[in-house]
């Protein structure tokens, strides 16, 4: 169950002159924002945020889009219930910490911050009933760091759903280089990341203030690197460098991302060991994973880098005739120190309760459930709360091909958020 924070707020019974009661008004559910992604309910099934291709959300992009050119980003979630709901949406601008900036909205959008949700469609034959919406967001002003959430009606503390994304702009360039570390004891595990920054004639007073670059393998928030000291300042030329020879920008490879494949619930996939399906549930059980901490490398060309398409290739090939399946993962190892999670994009790498693997020692393994919609799935495993490393059921490689981002942060002066100068987006290997 999702952990939120709920209050309650019970309105006084107020008495007529005829001292008749007066029926109590409903009580308001409030829901603590949280200033990532989030869902706030069990309904809420499938969320996909990213660039509009074609009419469709992108799911090899990530949710960043150039404010100065005509690409909009679209949202598309479904909620597992056969009862129509009245939803709306508004956005928040963030700082780069990802809390709420001082801005009004009237700051970084030309229209009123509350947006209906008009578009949706039910889903077809399908053993879970669910509610497809989809929507595309009004472009920004400014750019910087933003908060998508959609709500009930037009009551935005009854949340539904949070989403991070990023506009950019390209005022300052980026070089960049990913090497192995110079760190001679971490050379096998880790990949280090060497860049500058041209602001140009961006007018900066004290650059190693006013500019905050970020930097992000596979979209990850929880393991981004912040907080980068300069290792030279060019000031004269408007250039930073950012050229460590310790671990400060040093990031552990882990291994290529492990996959199933949901895209048909008729036969089992690949990495798919058995389909059950009955009138009320499907159920995927995937093949018995083990550890590869002791195997050598090995290039994987079907890894997409943690994330997810969402594809149906059973009869009627229709988005709407896509089905959900309890997957259950199954990981052969004595107990370890920590607990076991399951991370990818399809839960934003989150580590919580729902992606927590519970140990049987019956069978020496670990195993859990987690409801996903058909489509292609990428994964790994995680530890957390060991004196070894997260990784140590995966194992890390410098050879690992990831995807990498650099954001650019820039407060200028006498202002009160943070704009994104500078975005650039690239591989660990062939760029």
């Amino acid at each position: 169950m999702k952990k939120i924070l709920i209050i309650a707020v019970f309105l006084p019974i107020i008495l007529s002159v005829n001292c008749e009661p007066v029926v109590p008004q409903k009580n308001v559910i409030q829901k603590q924002m949280i200033f990532d992604n989030y869902d706030y309910e069990d309904i809420v099934g499938n969320v996909l945020l990213g660039p509009l291709i074609d009419q469709r959300v992108s799911t090899l992009d990530n949710p960043v889009i150039n404010l100065n050119e005509n690409g909009l980003l679209g949202l598309n979630f479904d909620l597992l219930t056969d009862q129509f709901e009245t939803l709306s949406f508004k956005i928040i601008h963030c700082n780069k910490d990802w809390n709420r900036s001082q801005l009004r909205d009237m700051e970084f959008l030309n229209e009123i911050n509350n947006f209906r949700i008009t578009d949706f469609n039910y889903s077809v034959n399908t053993i879970q009933p669910y509610i497809n919406y989809q929507l595309s967001l009004p472009k920004p002003l400014i750019s910087g760091n933003y908060i998508l959430a959609v709500f009930r009606r037009t009551n935005s503390d009854d949340l539904l759903l949070t989403r991070r994304f990023m506009v950019y702009e390209t005022i300052a360039s980026i070089d960049h280089v990913v090497r192995v570390s110079t760190t001679i004891n971490r050379r096998e595990e880790n990949q280090q990341v060497e860049f500058s920054i041209d602001y140009g004639n961006l007018l900066v007073n004290v650059p190693s203030k006013d500019i905050s670059p970020v930097i992000l393998q596979n979209h990850n928030w929880y393991t981004a690197i912040r907080t980068i000291p300069p290792t030279l300042i060019l000031a004269n030329e408007g250039v930073i460098e950012y050229r460590h020879l310790d671990l400060t920008t040093n990031i552990p490879g882990w291994n290529e991302f492990r996959f199933m494949d949901l895209r048909t619930l008729s036969v089992a996939g690949r990495n798919i060991s058995k389909i059950m399906a009955s009138t009320t549930s499907i159920q995927a059980i995937l093949g018995l994973d083990k550890s590869r901490a002791s195997l050598p490398y090995t290039l994987n060309f079907q890894d997409i880098n943690g994330r997810y398409i969402l594809q149906n290739n059973d009869p009627g090939e229709n988005s709407l005739n896509a089905d959900y399946a309890k997957v259950q993962f199954n990981l052969k190892s004595d107990r370890i120190e920590g607990n076991v999670y399951v991370i990818g994009r399809f839960n934003n790498w989150r580590m919580d309760d729902e992606t927590l693997l519970k140990y049987n020692p019956s069978n020496q393994s670990y195993s859990t459930h987690i409801l996903l919609k058909q489509g292609y799935y990428d994964y790994l495993y995680a530890v957390e709360g060991s004196s070894k490393p997260s990784y140590q059921l995966e194992g890390s490689h410098f050879e690992t091909e990831n995807e990498y981002e650099i954001m650019v942060y820039y407060r200028k002066q006498g202002t009160i958020h943070d704009e994104i100068i500078g975005y650039k987006r690239f591989g660990s290997i062939s760029n």
